[in-house]
């Protein structure tokens, strides 16, 4: 397959936000594990937040949230719930991940989920992690998630790349249908055993805790300055 642009992974999104948003209602069991953890008054960025599920979760805990997303649409919708109430304490950003709209050493932690799969070079993922590196203070830590090659919804999809070079051998489009029947193809790279240590190490954070669960590869690295 022919490796997306970022812009083109950005308008798929835009397209699938709203039906893709409806699904997205409850944060991930690991996510608040590492929450939890979190200091007092800690300032958090979550990096591809969609539609905010993770960021409210980190309100809920007490903790400043700053929302980031490059997708408009999914922003918006997220604003659309609890706006009033959340005024203040989390805060809303359309940037790249590979970009980071923010100052150096300006946040304690940040979560990184379902995104680093979505961006379509390694050289994209890096950019993406020495960013959430960038902006965290010395110390601070970053939650990540992946999509986990050898899932078995994957075994007909992947047989047929095994002799692709490992660095491609994990780029796949996931379809996503929308309620009208008009099915969007979607692009993800996923992740093959030891993948994300290796990505972790390259972009300077000091990695920590890796584990399986579920369809997913997580990770936890920190800022060691």
């Amino acid at each position: 397959m022919r490796s997306p642009s970022k812009a083109d992974v950005r308008a798929s999104y835009e397209r699938i936000a709203e039906s893709f948003s409806a699904t997205r209602k409850e944060p991930w069991p690991e996510v608040l594990r590492f929450i939890r953890t979190l200091p007092d008054r800690a300032r958090v960025l979550d990096v591809g937040c969609g539609n905010g599920r993770h960021a409210r979760a980190l309100v809920d805990r007490g903790l400043s949230a700053v929302a980031l997303d490059f997708s408009r649409s999914l922003l918006l919708l997220g604003r659309e719930r609890g706006a009033e109430e959340l005024a203040g304490r989390l805060h809303w950003v359309e940037g790249e991940a590979t970009a980071l709209p923010l100052r150096t050493g300006s946040v304690d932690a940040a979560l990184c989920v379902a995104v680093l799969h979505h961006l379509p070079t390694r050289g994209d993922r890096v950019a993406a992690l020495r960013e959430i590196r960038r902006v965290l203070v010395p110390g601070g830590r970053v939650f990540v998630s992946v999509w986990a090659l050898d899932q078995p919804r994957f075994q007909k999809m992947t047989e047929s790349q095994r002799g692709r070079p490992p660095e491609s051998r994990g780029d796949v489009e996931v379809p996503w249908t929308l309620p009208d029947g008009t099915v969007m193809p979607r692009y993800y790279h996923l992740f093959q055993k030891g993948e994300l240590e290796a990505l972790i190490i390259e972009s300077g954070l000091h990695g920590e805790t890796f584990f399986r669960s579920g369809g997913n590869w997580f990770g936890q690295a920190t800022n060691h300055g």
